[in-house]
């Protein structure tokens, strides 16, 4: 166990990503934790806030399709964030919201434009592909190809098609606006935002091409939770600073603070001694640390080295 009268920043360098400051931090008091993780939140905050300012000044500060483009983004996965950002652009949330008037329309136009209708061939998707066909060349959109999509190894409940079927759900009841947002208290009231159904058609035609079980139609705890902490949150945050409003911005920290704490291998690590992080507030705070200090070699920059080291100063005084 290294001894914090032995630490220097030289030694912190030599000892970044080997575990060291994974034992370190545990024996930080729970203030300077606190302060810690706090700092390293808002840090995240902060650069989250700034990605969306540069997307609504590309979106003629359109709040709705700025919405739109970071809830398809993170609910289509990481392997297909690219493809999510082309289908945003080639079929716009205003276009959605002119169709709206019936569900089939909403899935014509998200699926046709992503190019995952012609995968499919039955009778249904006959009808979808001739709608999508007469709103292509209404709206002059130019669809994805279906190789943009990374389909193979994933599971059937995060597969492109089926969240898309979702979505469109969601779209169609209206649920993608930012006064929906700024109203979601708890993880509850975001899983309810997210509680539209899928036509079970999507369900049935995805299970004939596989041996899964349990596909589900609605989206799940565990995705609304990741739409929550990566989209809902930055989105309320970047908001109360867009119409100056001190109350959206609280509750945006507050919502974060109620979301349950991810798991994943950047926070894992940091619990190696005991739990650091309780809520998803101090989880974006350890991925924050993770990777734009720990994988970068910042330790000059980390705020836990420089509290290290000033804790260090005070016993060797």
């Amino acid at each position: 166990m290294e001894r914090m009268e032995d630490l220097s920043l030289e030694r912190l360098v030599a000892g970044c990503n080997t575990g060291l400051c994974w034992q370190l931090i545990a024996d930080l008091d729970s203030e300077d934790v606190r302060s810690m993780l706090t700092q390293l939140t808002m840090e995240r905050l902060r650069r989250k806030s700034f990605e969306i300012s540069q997307t609504l000044d590309n979106t003629e500060s359109s709040w709705l399709q700025t919405a739109y483009t970071y809830i398809l983004y993170y609910l289509l996965g990481k392997q297909n964030r690219n493809a999510a950002k082309r289908l945003a652009k080639a079929v716009s949330y205003n276009i959605l919201m002119r169709e709206n008037s019936a569900l089939y329309k909403i899935e014509a136009l998200l699926l046709g434009g992503a190019g995952l209708l012609e995968i499919y061939n039955d009778g249904v998707v006959a009808k979808l592909q001739q709608e999508f066909q007469h709103l292509r060349a209404k709206y002059n959109i130019i669809p994805l190809e279906a190789e943009a999509w990374q389909l193979s190894g994933i599971r059937l409940n995060n597969h492109p098609v089926l969240r898309l079927a979702q979505l469109a759900a969601c779209i169609h009841e209206n649920h993608l606006a930012m006064q929906n947002f700024v109203e979601c208290h708890n993880n509850n009231d975001v899983r309810q935002l997210f509680s539209c159904r899928a036509s079970d058609y999507w369900v049935d035609i995805l299970s004939r091409y596989s041996n899964e079980s349990s596909i589900a139609n609605k989206i799940g705890s565990t995705m609304s939770n990741i739409l929550a902490i990566n989209a809902i949150v930055p989105l309320m945050y970047t908001y109360s600073t867009y119409v100056d409003s001190q109350t959206i911005h609280d509750k945006s920290m507050d919502l974060l603070r109620k979301l349950s704490v991810e798991d994943n291998t950047y926070t894992r690590q940091w619990h190696y001694v005991k739990p650091i992080a309780t809520s998803a507030f101090d989880s974006q705070a350890l991925i924050q640390l993770s990777t734009e200090y720990c994988k970068r070699r910042l330790c000059h920059e980390c705020p836990l080295a420089k509290r290290l080291l000033h804790r260090k100063g005070r016993i060797s005084k």
